[in-house]
């Protein structure tokens, strides 16, 4: 029989839920006010996390009266110092500005100001323009949301429930775009005129949106490969497992409908990786192909997620997006060619200690002037780059080598225990390590992670791969399940 989960971590779920529901909704969480929300409900999130948890005497191995404090685990926890490093790091460079910003009516620029030049510096800009103070409140909002999983979450069926939360969200999510592209309106909501026209469901930039959408389809396959094995051995008709499949495929297809030519690319990717796996384990395991229903809703969501992308790719809007790109890819890449080469200007000037976070827009202007065809010079028009379009030389940039110390702390120990733990073996995790895995790929060309709904996220989901991967040691793998079932594991 399953204990019903403590109160105290049943709240902590319904508020992580709410917390990353939230995100996408609120136009990817690129403005001042939702980044604040977010902020409140992952400090809300790290308070349950902090409280004692008095076991209850059903609890198996739990005396009366007994005093839990999850939050003592985060001492032990390598990725949450990391962490902890990044924030203050950021905090000294927007409390040590070498550059102030400077306005008039007519244009803005950047005065040098006293500052300790050993210590790492920023750029200081009035609030709420995005800088150190902008980017604090992301990462904080990052860390509280991590630590808060990793450390309240004790149980699988927590993160089954979050997971499952998140799958139907982004379904909601699925079917907001489809209304919207069937009514060809130009606002989101039907209400809200965005400053790029190319929007898809509630994400400003359609890039943020395939990206999202990706995790989603990710986190879908590999919840419907697990209830399917789980179903096999429970001898129980595998309803949630088509559910799913079923929505799997629905996003697979609203990911190419944002006409994301990298979203779409690395969805077939994903799609090709996950087939590559299940080919290969289907091969070692021998035996008739159709005595294995716990592969059967991959196969079947890996086959659909084919043939609709071919059809979906062979309408005139989605091949649009991809002639130039075919017909001469030299040409069609040349802005971000070179807009690479002016912020690897800009890197090398500040490599060590870095621009500041937040602040790559404003120095990247003096650059720009070296290359003309993408400062607008002589054309009449002045182009004005928030981000690099690309977040693995962005991020270095802003924050440099120190910087970029704990980060890789934080994704090295993370990794190592994601290997340790086998995470292949299990098709949750799996899925979601490959979900995690591509997006970081598409952050080496566009600025997927300056998107707090999209960084959330990810963050959730490599913490929680990690995690279901030891929780979920009795569970499903992606191996072929046993002739007889047997006893159903312990939530």
């Amino acid at each position: 029989m399953n204990t019903p989960l403590h109160p105290l971590e049943a709240a902590l779920v319904g508020v992580t839920a709410l917390h990353l529901g939230f995100l996408p909704w609120a136009l990817g969480a690129m403005h001042p006010w939702s980044q604040l929300t977010s902020l409140g409900l992952a400090a809300v999130g790290f308070m349950l996390a902090a409280l004692p948890r008095f076991a209850r005497p059903r609890e198996i191995g739990a005396p009366t009266g007994d005093v839990r404090w999850p939050v003592a685990r985060l001492g032990r926890w390598p990725v949450g110092w990391c962490g902890l490093a990044l924030l203050g790091y950021i905090a000294v460079q927007g409390c040590n500005p070498a550059w102030r910003f400077m306005s008039d009516a007519a244009t803005w620029w950047l005065e040098p100001v006293p500052h300790v030049s050993w210590l790492p510096s920023g750029v200081g800009v009035p609030w709420p323009q995005p800088g150190p103070g902008r980017s604090l409140i992301a990462f904080g909002s990052l860390w509280l949301l991590g630590c808060s999983v990793w450390a309240g979450f004790l149980h699988r069926r927590s993160y089954r429930v979050l997971f499952t939360l998140l799958v139907a969200n982004a379904g909601l999510l699925a079917l907001l775009s489809a209304l919207q592209q069937l009514s060809a309106t130009k606002k989101i909501f039907w209400l809200y005129a965005p400053s790029n026209g190319g929007f898809s469901a509630s994400f400003i930039y359609p890039n943020h949106a395939g990206a999202y959408l990706n995790l989603m389809v990710a986190l879908a396959v590999g919840l419907a490969g697990w209830h399917q094995g789980r179903a096999h051995r429970r001898w129980e008709k595998p309803g949630p497992a088509a559910g799913f499949a079923l929505a799997a495929v629905g996003l697979g297809v609203m990911v190419i409908l944002t006409y994301s030519r990298t979203s779409i690319m690395l969805l077939l990717l994903f799609t090709v990786l996950t087939g590559a796996i299940l080919a290969f384990r289907l091969a070692r395991s021998g035996g008739p192909v159709l005595r294995r229903p716990e592969f059967t809703p991959l196969v079947l969501v890996l086959t659909t997620l084919l043939c609709f992308g071919g059809v979906v790719l062979r309408t005139d809007k989605v091949w649009a997006r991809f002639a130039g790109l075919m017909e001469d890819p030299i040409a069609a890449g040349r802005g971000r060619t070179l807009a690479r080469e002016a912020a690897t200007d800009m890197l090398r000037d500040h490599w060590l200690l870095g621009w500041g976070a937040g602040s790559f827009r404003y120095g990247f202007t003096h650059y720009t002037r070296k290359y003309p065809e993408i400062s607008g010079t002589g054309t009449g028009a002045k182009m004005y780059w928030e981000h690099a379009h690309n977040d693995l030389l962005e991020f270095p940039i802003e924050l440099g080598a120190l910087g970029l110390l704990p980060l890789a702390g934080l994704l090295g120990y993370g990794s190592w225990q994601l290997v340790r733990r086998r995470f292949w073996r299990n098709v949750v995790a799996l899925c979601a390590v490959l979900g995690c895995a591509l997006v970081l790929l598409h952050a080496g060309v566009d600025f997927v992670f300056q998107c707090p709904a999209v960084m959330l996220t990810w963050g959730v989901l490599f913490v929680g791969a990690g995690r279901w991967a030891v929780l979920d040691r009795s569970g499903p793998r992606v191996t072929l399940p046993s002739p007889r079932p047997t006893a159903p594991p312990a939530d």
